[in-house]
């Protein structure tokens, strides 16, 4: 289990809670294991400092290095709020491969559309095939909102976009956001967890680790992403929900002005 290690400010919670980046995840977990074939390069970028070789060259090290960047902010933010800081584990489930979890499906195992957190185990799951499909645009047909002509889900920023939503449901757990907020609606959860990492993107923006174009495409996959079945329980929000929450976390760079979606 990779883990980035800080004390726990909060138990994870007991119930299983599916908190997907969209209708097509689902949630897994277990130990992350290194993908044992040499990776795909991926040619992805983070930001704009250092030299080529210092960026990630596979999709597993694209993912470790926004997630560690998204966790320095969070335990930044949680500092400067006088708590301790967050904790959380991270499974980069190989392509072909599942992971065991308390979230997992029927079988306690989720795969290669895994992209979540699951609090019963503290811990953000993300399939390396998923990721690769969103990554290059291989997703778009199977997004609720792309398939109603809504967005466009690809390129690096894509990709941290989900990895920056689903530690924004880490930051709603560690906070105890969950338990305080019974009966909640789903979607409003989402739509937080979307302004989360709105704000994270600032922080990354003004700091010059973005590249033209990131923001966009941030943008373009939370319009994707977004979905229409208000009818459902599980409804995340529709496209133009998705994009506005994520633009405000940004324009606020504030993740204060995130709270408004629990306190509606």
């Amino acid at each position: 289990m990779s883990s980035l290690i800080r004390p726990r400010l909060f138990a994870a919670l007991g119930a299983l809670l599916l908190l997907a980046i969209g209708g097509v995840a689902l949630l897994t977990g277990s130990s992350a294991k290194a993908d044992p074939l040499s990776p795909t390069t991926h040619n992805l970028v983070l930001g704009s400092q250092g030299s080529s070789s210092q960026q990630p060259q596979s999709m597993e090290e694209f993912l470790t290095a926004v997630t560690t960047d998204v966790d320095a902010y969070w335990t930044q933010v949680f500092k400067d709020s006088g708590l301790q800081e967050p904790r959380v584990s991270y499974d980069w489930i190989p392509a072909g491969q599942t992971a065991a979890s308390v979230c997992g499906d029927s079988d306690g195992t989720l795969g290669d559309s895994a992209a979540a957190y699951c609090p019963g185990d503290d811990t953000i799951y993300i399939s390396q095939k998923f990721a690769s499909d969103l990554y290059s645009g291989n997703l778009d047909g199977s997004l609720p909102g792309a398939a109603q002509g809504y967005g466009h889900a690809g390129g690096d920023f894509a990709v941290a976009y989900v990895i920056a939503h689903e530690y924004g449901h880490e930051v709603q757990d560690e906070l105890g956001l969950f338990d305080q907020n019974p009966g909640v609606p789903t979607m409003n959860f989402e739509l937080q967890a979307d302004c989360y990492a709105g704000t994270w993107a600032k922080s990354a923006n003004d700091a010059g680790r973005l590249e033209d174009g990131d923001v966009d495409e941030a943008l373009q996959a939370a319009l994707a992403v977004g979905d229409f079945d208000t009818s459902s329980p599980g409804h995340h929000g529709t496209p133009e929900q998705r994009e506005e929450a994520w633009r405000n976390g940004f324009e606020a760079g504030d993740p204060s002005a995130c709270s408004s979606y629990l306190n509606a």
